[in-house]
């Protein structure tokens, strides 16, 4: 009877560690990667969730740049269960600036920039 009950216990906490794995999957804030394929260097990358008005701060570290062809892994400032939906930004040394918006990200996201990207100011 011992045994059948430790049995019971190890079923139900295999059964619990599995139910919770989801929600806390998705309560915390996913990294995505970003590859530049703009043929330029990018120096400065800027996201926001959607309904954000502003870009915030440049997600890049001070010494940080984003090579042709290269990719970074960025954490997101919000978990998925808040908003799943960006606006991304990759600014090079000229000013170019290359824009995805309102894009869906799950926790393995991979976005790819390239001379579509390019957003042009007038």
């Amino acid at each position: 009877m011992k045994r059948i009950y430790i049995f019971f216990i190890i079923i139900l906490l295999f059964i619990t560690a599995g139910c919770a794995g989801n929600p806390a999957a998705q309560s915390q804030n996913p990294t995505i990667t970003i590859v530049n394929n703009t043929g330029f260097i990018v120096w400065f990358l800027y996201m926001s969730p959607v309904t954000d008005e502003s870009w915030g701060n440049d997600r890049l570290g001070p010494q940080q740049v984003i090579q042709h062809g290269q990719s970074v892994s960025i954490n997101l400032p919000f978990p998925l269960n808040v908003t799943n939906r960006y606006d991304i930004m990759l600014i090079t040394p000229d000013d170019d600036r290359y824009i995805k918006m309102n894009v869906q990200v799950t926790p393995t996201s991979q976005f790819v920039f390239n001379i579509g990207d390019l957003y042009i100011y007038r």
